[in-house]
């Protein structure tokens, strides 16, 4: 920066003819020159400065800190913030003027006030802070929601599938997956989306099951700029990648409304994954899905085929869960030959849902290393595992009296306690404990 000097014969008083905050003083820190609006922003008229020492103003509190100790010390321009007797924030400015000697004679300075630009900035500094954290979230969910572990495909129908969907997955067209919660739709969602040419951008999910009808626009599209608690829409954060519709017949006509002028008006900025428990065929002709959607949406439909329509996959889930979670917990378990046929027979209406829930439920309450029919859950063990009762003529009240003092009994040696007894029968708490106290069980 170019050196500034101050004459001592200037007889001009320019600086009166500025209206800004311009305060001269000398090398011992005192004011010898003002203009009339200095001190304003002190709560001071300007002949209350002339004179004053700026180091006593500093210990005032009026100058916090002053500029000129600064500018001295460094011998150069300096730049520092005050703080005002009232709390203001003042943004000033100190230049040296030199002397002949190159000494400084004399410090110049002016300010503004910037409290209004300080809080301007703190809000920039938190939406920064708030746009970073969004940023690193989005990607952990973008990580997280990109592994797809445990895909199991051992049964010849869903080796069918797959060779279907690899053929498909690098063109960009709309897929709509259809099979029973628990049988790995979202799974093959993320596995389609990371075959397909927009494999580097997200893979966003959209729950349509759970967004009520009121906000279903407002997640779609999030809030425009200028309105306050801005929120980016779901449409805009699938921008470049994927979005799965999950769900998608649970949707109203009205938000299935909504959904078809949202994929017209993003028109190519994502692909369109979708996947539905009913058929739309069906559901078209029930006038319950709208054709219009029904058409952008089912390009290539894909049946996932139940977990106990698949044999292979099924007896491959029930031996990974088993050592997934003996490896959790760390226990030695084992299936005996009669649960694990007994396992294989079962409906499974919850798929892969259900199996990882019984594995778990059966690994953690067996006591022995071999696990027995007797550590399945008695809600799936049927009939056949209630004893049938021998009728030698008694009266009708003591054989339902000696039935349900049989099922009890069998409810008391898989269940540990009154509660979980309860649940099992379907009454209450107190009333399993009267009938433990009658039977004397």
């Amino acid at each position: 920066m170019k050196d500034f000097y101050f004459l001592k014969n200037v007889d001009e008083e320019i600086i009166d003819t500025y209206d800004e905050d311009i305060i001269i003083t000398s090398r011992q820190g005192r004011i010898i020159k003002v203009t009339n609006i200095s001190g304003s922003l002190y709560g001071l008229e300007p002949e209350d400065l002339l004179g004053q020492s700026v180091y006593d103003l500093e210990e005032r509190k009026i100058f916090s800190p002053a500029i000129t100790p600064l500018v001295l010390k460094k011998q150069k321009k300096a730049i520092t913030v005050q703080t005002t007797p009232d709390g203001r924030k003042v943004l000033i400015t100190g230049i040296p003027l030199f002397n002949e000697h190159h000494d400084i004679e004399y410090v110049l300075s002016y300010s503004y006030e910037v409290s209004e630009l300080f809080m301007l900035q703190e809000y920039l500094d938190e939406l920064h802070g708030e746009m970073s954290r969004v940023k690193t979230e989005l990607a952990n969910l973008r990580e997280a929601s990109l592994n797809v572990d445990g895909f199991i495909a051992e049964s010849q129908s869903m080796k069918d599938l797959l060779h279907k969907v690899k053929k498909v997955a690098p063109y960009d067209v709309d897929i709509v997956l259809q099979g029973e919660p628990g049988v790995g739709k979202s799974k093959i969602a993320k596995y389609i989306h990371n075959l397909s040419k927009r494999k580097s951008g997200p893979f966003i999910t959209v729950n349509c099951s759970s967004i009520p009808d009121a906000i279903f626009e407002h997640e779609l599209f999030g809030k425009s700029s200028g309105v306050k608690d801005e929120k980016i829409g779901l449409l805009d954060m699938a921008n470049s990648g994927t979005l799965y519709l999950e769900g998608v017949d649970y949707l109203s006509l009205h938000a299935q409304h909504i959904l078809i002028e949202a994929l017209k008006q993003y028109n190519d900025k994502f692909r369109v994954i979708a996947s539905t428990e009913k058929s739309l065929t069906r559901l078209t002709t029930e006038q319950t899905f709208r054709k219009d959607l029904y058409y952008e949406l089912n390009i290539v439909p894909v049946y996932v085929p139940a977990l106990r329509e698949r044999i292979e996959d099924l007896k491959y889930a029930i031996e990974q869960y088993k050592e997934r979670f003996c490896d959790k917990y760390q226990l030695n378990r084992k299936f005996g030959k009669e649960l694990y046929l007994a396992l294989l027979d079962l409906d499974w209406s919850g798929n892969f849902f259900e199996v990882k829930n019984v594995i778990e439920r059966i690994i953690v309450q067996s006591d022995s290393e071999t696990l027995t029919i007797d550590d399945l859950p008695f809600e799936y063990r049927g009939d056949e595992y209630i004893e049938a009762y021998k009728f030698n003529g008694e009266p009708l009240t003591t054989v339902l009296e000696n039935v349900e003092k049989q099922i009890i009994q069998n409810v008391r040696k898989h269940s540990k306690t009154t509660t979980e007894m309860a649940e099992l029968l379907g009454i209450s708490q107190p009333t399993v404990v009267r009938k433990l106290k009658k039977y004397s069980i």
